[in-house]
């Protein structure tokens, strides 16, 4: 699931950086959430790889704008 998850993100980022409107920022917001639902419920070191590779797929400007910190 967390491949699926980095994905779909990475899709999403790629989308934002593509087409800069409310859907795709919207699209990227859902991807986020849903990542960070999914990563709160695992073991530790796979939450925090999985937040080290999310942090990746986001540039600082998109971490901002879709309101995702370093946990």
């Amino acid at each position: 699931m967390l491949l699926k998850y980095l994905n779909e993100l990475e899709m999403a980022v790629q989308a934002m950086a593509d087409h800069p409107d409310a859907d795709t920022m919207n699209r990227c917001v859902k991807c986020v959430a849903t990542l960070d639902a999914y990563l709160d419920a695992q073991m530790e070191p796979v939450k925090q790889r999985g937040r080290e590779l999310m942090d990746g797929l986001l540039p600082a400007d998109l971490q901002e704008r879709v309101g995702h910190s370093v946990h």
